[in-house]
């Protein structure tokens, strides 16, 4: 695929990456990704945000192929991560004309990822620069999910330009939401594994662009939105809006359990904690998916974690759940665990080293049953998950 006008005059050329299957190392792709840049051919020739090094050979010859690249006035820096700045240093060397327009923060940290001097410009939250018979407004929404992120809105075109906001990682050369397949899956899972530990700042972004008249999206990676674009922007309004009871304190009871006997104590913990003034959403561990917990556990008022001992250790589903939780706005939350064991026992002290490694407040000790639960054991547990719930409802 060469290059796609999107808009008259505003042309795509970007690059597809179709046999990707892991963004950043730990990002899956089941259908690859796309590395999209865009040129608008306006009176002040202009580029938006750019492509992976290794790519930039093919992107440059995209470019040349619509454009002397010695033409090009303006180069837009929306966020400096290197999916989108790999190819800049390349790009400047031919474009040697451009100007980059970025925040301050970006342009402090291109300094410090291209080790070469350029001429840059840094544009204010709400600055409008012309490009002749066009006009870019600029709209800074930092931890976007980088604190040197804009959006860049093309005023007489429609046009939002978001860079990692709203994108998708799906490849697929008819790049139109409305000529592509089903994405929406691929999208939510971007929004959880990216920008879901920023919803705060994804709703404050959310406001700057209320206003404005967009008829088109053209994020930086995955399909272009065209069909309906303020679908998208509601459903991150809708996924980055707290659901959480504001009159009650919420507590997580995540377990894993292998024969039963750990369920059994998270359900009487559960049973224990509901007593107070508190909501309690209780989750098995090994049938969730660890990214689309993220929103429930920043939720959370506490969690509580339970797993068996085997083989010395806590069982992985639990390991899952505490995992992804360096990605969250977690400091401080208060936590507790509990579970079953044969001879060892050390999984509950092995949850509590890693939780207080993430600075959570470890409220009470860990509640520890030989083998199978008795009765008195799970009176035990309700009234740990009581206490725990009450320690909760005090802080209130």
């Amino acid at each position: 695929m060469q290059t796609l006008e999107i808009k008259k005059d505003i042309h795509w050329v970007g690059v597809l990456n179709a046999t990707l299957r892991a963004f950043d190392v730990v990002f899956k792709t089941r259908y690859g990704s796309t590395y999209n840049s865009y040129l608008i051919q306006s009176d002040k020739p202009t580029i938006i945000d750019g492509v992976h090094a290794k790519f930039a050979s093919e992107y440059l010859d995209k470019l040349r192929s619509l454009i002397n690249l010695k033409d090009i006035h303006y180069i837009v820096v929306n966020h400096t991560e290197m999916d989108h700045s790999g190819s800049l240093g390349c790009l400047l060397k031919e474009a040697s004309n451009a100007q980059v327009l970025s925040t301050k923060t970006a342009a402090l940290f291109l300094k410090n990822i291209l080790h070469i001097d350029f001429k840059g410009k840094v544009v204010e939250d709400g600055e409008c620069i012309s490009l002749g018979n066009k006009q870019l407004k600029f709209i800074h929404a930092p931890y976007w999910h980088w604190p040197d992120t804009m959006f860049t809105y093309l005023e007489e075109d429609q046009t939002l330009f978001p860079c990692d906001g709203f994108a998708t990682h799906f490849c697929d050369e008819r790049m139109f939401d409305d000529r592509v397949d089903d994405f929406s899956e691929d999208f939510r899972h971007y929004f959880e594994h990216i920008m879901g530990p920023y919803r705060k700042k994804m709703l404050e972004a959310i406001e700057k662009i209320k206003n404005l008249n967009i008829q088109l999206i053209a994020p930086s990676h995955g399909p272009i939105l065209r069909t309906d674009p303020w679908k998208y922007i509601n459903a991150y309004k809708d996924w980055s809006t707290p659901r959480k009871d504001p009159n009650k304190r919420l507590a997580l009871v995540f377990y894993v359990s292998m024969y039963g006997n750990t369920k059994k104590m998270a359900e009487a913990v559960a049973r224990g904690a509901s007593t107070m003034n508190t909501e309690v959403k209780l989750f098995d561990a090994a049938n969730v998916s660890p990214e689309f917990m993220r929103c429930e556990i920043e939720s959370a008022d506490g969690i509580l974690f339970g797993s068996p001992t085997m083989n010395g250790d806590a069982v992985r589903p639990i390991w899952d759940i505490i995992d992804i939780m360096f990605s969250v706005n977690i400091k401080g939350k208060k936590c507790a665990t509990f579970g079953t064991y044969g001879w060892s026992g050390e999984a509950t002290r092995l949850m509590e080293d890693r939780l207080r490694g993430l600075k959570l407040n470890i409220v009470q000790p860990p509640l520890k049953v030989l083998f199978t639960p008795t009765e008195e054991d799970l009176k035990k547990c309700s009234i740990f998950g009581y206490d725990f719930a009450k320690s909760l409802v005090s802080s209130s």
